[in-house]
């Protein structure tokens, strides 16, 4: 690629004709025809949360922090904790008024107040909400030895070569956790080969630090954040691109940014509040055009939820590279008859880890 455009400088230096114009144009044109035919992936992974509790039983679902509000709410949120229980209370305690995707988008989406001081109190919301939900994802348990392994031999087959121009598996997950990253990190000599590739540039906290280079990548695109995304301080933008920064426990940097919100998009019906600024505009626009080129699609724990219009109208218009849907409900479950109506026969009952076990 350097020598491409070293001969298209030079010819630029020396130009005085339209052929010599031409030849750039055609150079030109070649250059931008490889690079595209290099970013495509052949095969796409969509990963939601059964994915995650999958390999990891304390990874919570939509099901598990809807069971925590409001009493599992600690006192480390005691705003957050009182609000809910005083709409519970005004709902003569019927608890389907009260969930996890309905209160985030009360208190997301607020924009008018009163005054100051009620502006301040959902600002305090914001802020216990995206904690609590961050918190409860964040997982201290080891994922036990037989799940990792089959979750790093899956990760082994989705092992790309960039520096070869190769690249054939994209992973694009709906989680914010740290799953597949901590169990890379955890395998010293896959973790000394293999680096993670969010699909944009993110740079680690310490700036400073030595890292040495990885030849192979797995590649990660997280539509909805990461927990190990932080906004760089002092940062009057935390959403756009260069103002994202990388940090890990292990990080000189990781205890000035251990109480700060890590940027991911909670399970709220509004989102327009996250969806701003370079990083999340270029993450979805790369995966669509990553799932528009895949020749096959793969779902694993993702069950479309009927409540999300906009990721249905986002994943279902490529519904004919679909290859199988994997979500772990009982036979007759109302959700999966819903998944089989919707997508027939490709939809299998199954446990994401047993399914990779034999795949």
């Amino acid at each position: 690629m350097v020598e491409k455009w070293t001969e298209i400088q030079k010819i630029r230096m020396g130009a005085n004709s339209l052929n010599f114009l031409k030849t750039i144009s055609n150079e030109l044109i070649y250059i931008r025809g490889m690079d595209i035919a290099s970013s495509t992936y052949r095969r796409i992974f969509v990963l939601g949360s059964g994915f995650s509790k999958s390999f990891c039983p304390q990874m919570p679902t939509l099901r598990d922090l809807n069971e925590l509000i409001p009493f599992g709410i600690s006192d480390e949120f005691p705003h957050l904790r009182d609000y809910c229980r005083r709409f519970l209370e005004l709902c003569n305690n019927q608890a389907e008024y009260l969930n996890i995707e309905t209160l985030s988008t009360s208190i997301l989406s607020a924009q008018i107040f009163p005054g100051v001081r009620e502006s301040l109190y959902h600002s305090s919301l914001r802020f216990e909400l995206l904690r609590f939900i961050a918190g409860a994802i964040r997982h201290d348990h080891a994922v036990d030895s037989q799940s990792a392994a089959i979750l790093r031999k899956f990760l082994t087959g989705c092992v790309n070569c960039p520096n070869e121009g190769v690249r054939d598996t994209l992973l694009l997950s709906f989680n914010y956790d740290t799953l597949i990253e901590d169990v890379i990190t955890d395998d010293a000599k896959m973790n000394a080969r293999v680096a993670v590739d969010y699909g944009v540039r993110i740079d680690p906290a310490d700036r400073s630090a030595v890292r040495a280079p990885r030849t192979h990548s797995v590649d990660l695109i997280k539509l909805h954040g990461s927990l190990n995304w932080y906004p760089v301080k002092g940062a009057s933008d935390p959403l756009d691109l260069k103002n994202v920064c990388q940090v890990e426990p292990c990080d000189r940097s990781f205890p000035i940014y251990r109480e700060d919100t890590p940027i991911y998009i909670p399970m709220a019906h509004t989102k327009e509040s996250f969806l701003r600024g370079s990083l999340f505009n270029l993450l979805w626009s790369k995966a669509d055009y990553y799932l528009k080129n895949a020749q096959e699609i793969f779902f694993l724990g993702y069950g479309f939820p009927k409540s999300d219009m906009n990721n249905l109208e986002f994943l279902l218009r490529h519904r004919d590279r679909f290859k199988k849907v994997v979500v772990f409900e009982r036979e007759g479950h109302p959700n999966l008859e819903r998944l089989r109506e919707l997508l027939g026969e490709i939809v299998v009952s199954c446990d994401a880890k047993e399914f990779l076990a034999k795949f």
